[in-house]
C-alpha cells in the first residue's frame, strides 16, 4: 500500500509542476503578444500600416473612404483631438 501511495504523490507532483510550467509559458506568450502590439504602432500611437502621417499615401485611401477630418489633417478614426477616447488609448 506504501508504495502504491509514493507512486500517486509523485504522479501527482509531476501533473501539478507540470500545469505550473504551462500557465508559466502562458504567461510569457502572453506578454510577448503585448509587446508584440505595442512594436506595431508608430510614435503617433496608430498602427503602423495605417498611419497617414508615417505613410502619405494612405491619405487619398482614407478621404475615398469619407474616414477623414479636414480640420486636422488625419482620418476621423485617428483624430484624438475630436475623439478624445483615442487619446487616452495612446493615439497622438
Amino acid at each position: 500500500m506504501r508504495r502504491f501511495v509514493s507512486k500517486m504523490v509523485l504522479v501527482v507532483g509531476l501533473a501539478v509542476s507540470s500545469n505550473v510550467v504551462h500557465a508559466e509559458d502562458r504567461t510569457a506568450a502572453g506578454k510577448a503578444a503585448g509587446v508584440a502590439k505595442v512594436a506595431e504602432k508608430c510614435e503617433h500611437g496608430v498602427k503602423k500600416s495605417l498611419c497617414t502621417r508615417c505613410n502619405p499615401k494612405l491619405e487619398a485611401v482614407f478621404k475615398a473612404k469619407g474616414d477623414w477630418c479636414s480640420e486636422h489633417g488625419v482620418p476621423e478614426s485617428q483624430c484624438a483631438k475630436c475623439n478624445p477616447k483615442l487619446a487616452k488609448e495612446g493615439v497622438k
